[in-house]
């Protein structure tokens, strides 16, 4: 035989089972009609639970039973399988090696520094020279260099490193010159990595 609640008392045990489920307060909006709290003559259902039963067992809450969590579909887009592949760390630059200078060089290096930043000695610093117009930069070229019009490159370096007097008359270079052409392949190797 079961009991058969009323449409207020029913109304009000389902405003308080969601009250208890949602974590609300006493404080809020969960009082109870005045109808539920008189005693009014259950009606006779046989479908329905006691009211005792009703009243004296609360509704399971929602974290009693958890549902089970979606599982996500995958998605077509490809920013969205580009955003799930895990990101690739950007290589590391290699250090930068450091170029030793051949022995030929040691003539050069009487009168010219081949290091980045460093001052002009007697001559100018040769440090990114190659490629580069003749006679540019601080260092106080001759006017007969800096008017030669040349570029630093393997035919003019080879030239100027074989005889600077017949290359550019006037100069004021005192180098007399490199008759070995294995050697001023040398110099001019090492001064193309001066970048």
């Amino acid at each position: 035989m079961g009991f058969r609640l009323t449409a207020s008392l029913a109304a009000s045990l389902s405003a308080l089972a969601l009250a208890a489920c949602s974590g609300a307060k006493d404080s809020e909006e969960t009082t109870v009609p005045a109808a539920a709290t008189t005693s009014e003559a259950p009606v006779a259902d046989e479908t329905a639970a006691p009211a005792e039963a009703a009243v004296a067992t609360p509704a399971p809450a929602a974290s009693a039973t958890p549902e089970p969590t979606p599982t996500p579909t995958p998605s077509a887009t490809p920013t969205a399988k580009a955003s799930a592949a895990p990101a690739k760390a950007a290589p590391a630059a290699p250090p930068p090696v450091a170029v030793v200078a051949p022995a030929t060089f040691a003539r050069c290096a009487v009168c010219h520094n081949a290091e980045k930043g460093a001052g002009d000695k007697l001559g100018p610093n040769l440090f990114g020279v190659y490629g580069h117009k003749m006679g540019q930069g601080s260092f106080a070229f001759s006017d007969a260099t800096r008017n030669a019009g040349l570029t630093l490159d393997d035919a003019t370096l080879d030239k100027w490193l074989e005889n600077p007097r017949a290359l550019v008359p006037g100069n004021r270079m005192s180098f007399p010159g490199l008759k070995d052409a294995a050697k001023r392949q040398e110099i001019i190797d090492y001064l193309k990595q001066l970048h």
